[in-house]
């Protein structure tokens, strides 16, 4: 049975990168790479055009805190967590630097939304009944998304606030046959993305929500196998900027054992989807973020889920490029997730030094060859 249950959640290396990508006019252009180390045990969830990043970090506790970079040269803030809480985690930022994630204590016994701003510290978003609530995506308004489980795991309800003073609302569903669902993802128009699942969790769609009151439309599958489809949660259940402001969207399409997945583009909500290409090695994807360039990241499996690499589709018909292909020999950077791409190209994510956990937050800048 699938779960949707989300609860779980200094030094500078630069390194010069060099590929040759097509860009969305179809024509090769040349790209450089910084691959900036944000430190040990730490995740770049998210970054913003101007470079504000929004993750999480390990600051010498037992559990990671929310974290948040003002540029890539800059030392981690701690954002700290709610009292009674030891964890916490920074899913997404918007241009005016407010985050938006969860807070936990050590056994996982809960999860509440949390919401930070540079003048603030953590704040719990209001309305909603103890339980299991993440908040997943924060726009410029300060519109936010996420979830909200309750303790007895009976259902799965995706939720909006109007801004962080605001209570709570559910939002609409997509059909009495798919109950339970999440939101994950919210642009500068208002426009929502998340998915809707059976009662039991057996089948799962990408959804669509034009706005907060609007009924979401199930995104469509790209058939054959892959007959179910989803929202970058495959993992480690961090959310990202899976729905640009034109209204493409990504996610994942997966077979009915869930032994197989494929990263998937959707141009709009009545658009198909189409499967993005990933190497033979990495068969499985799971497209994560997308820019309003159409540049999209996710990650690439092998065939049993056993290795995972960030990858990267200049645009929606480009062959994907795994991360790791274009790191200079003897750099000791393993690239594993790829989870945000703003609209400069530059990538927020995760890494392995020496092919070993803890991971390290990772930004890729790309310099432009002239």
């Amino acid at each position: 049975m699938k779960t949707k249950i989300l609860l779980r959640t200094t030094f500078t290396l630069v390194l010069g990168l060099l590929i040759t990508v097509t860009n969305a006019s179809g024509q090769n252009a040349p790209v450089r790479y910084r691959v900036i180390d944000l430190g040990e045990d730490s995740t770049a969830n998210d970054i913003t055009d101007s470079g504000r990043i929004g993750g999480s970090k390990n600051f010498g506790g037992t559990l990671r805190h929310a974290a948040f970079w003002p540029n890539t040269h800059s030392l981690p803030i701690d954002l700290g967590t709610l009292p009674g809480d030891m964890g916490s985690n920074g899913f997404s930022i918007n241009p005016r630097g407010q985050i938006v994630g969860q807070s936990y204590p050590s056994d996982g016994s809960r999860v509440r939304p949390l919401f930070w701003s540079p003048q603030s510290g953590p704040i719990e978003l209001p309305g909603l009944p103890a339980g299991f609530s993440p908040a997943a995506d924060i726009n410029p308004a300060g519109q936010i998304v996420g979830q909200f489980i309750p303790f007895d795991e009976s259902g799965v309800w995706p939720v909006f606030w109007s801004n962080s003073n605001t209570a709570a609302i559910y939002l609409p569903r997509v059909s009495n046959q798919f109950p339970n669902g999440v939101a994950v993802s919210i642009n500068d128009r208002g426009s929502i993305l998340g998915d809707a699942c059976t009662a039991d969790f057996s089948e799962c769609h990408a959804a669509f929500w034009a706005n907060r009151t609007s009924t979401p439309v199930a995104l469509a599958s790209p058939g054959g196998d892959f007959i179910y489809t989803d929202i970058g949660l495959t993992t480690d259940f961090v959310f990202a900027h899976a729905l640009n402001n034109a209204g493409s969207m990504v996610g994942f399409a997966y077979n009915a054992d869930f032994s197989q997945n494929r990263a998937v583009y959707w141009a709009s909500s009545s658009s198909p989807a189409v499967i993005l290409s990933t190497s033979g090695q990495f068969p499985n994807g799971d497209a994560a973020g997308i820019n309003d360039q159409r540049q999209i990241v996710g990650t690439a499996y092998n065939s049993d889920f056993s290795a995972i690499h960030a990858f990267f589709w200049p645009s929606p018909t480009s062959p994907g490029i795994d991360l790791n292909t274009v790191i200079p020999p003897g750099s000791g950077l393993e690239l594993i997730q790829a989870r945000s791409i703003n609209n400069r190209g530059e990538i927020s994510g995760g890494a392995y030094l020496n092919g070993v956990p803890p991971g390290h937050a990772v930004v890729l800048v790309p310099i432009p060859r002239h």
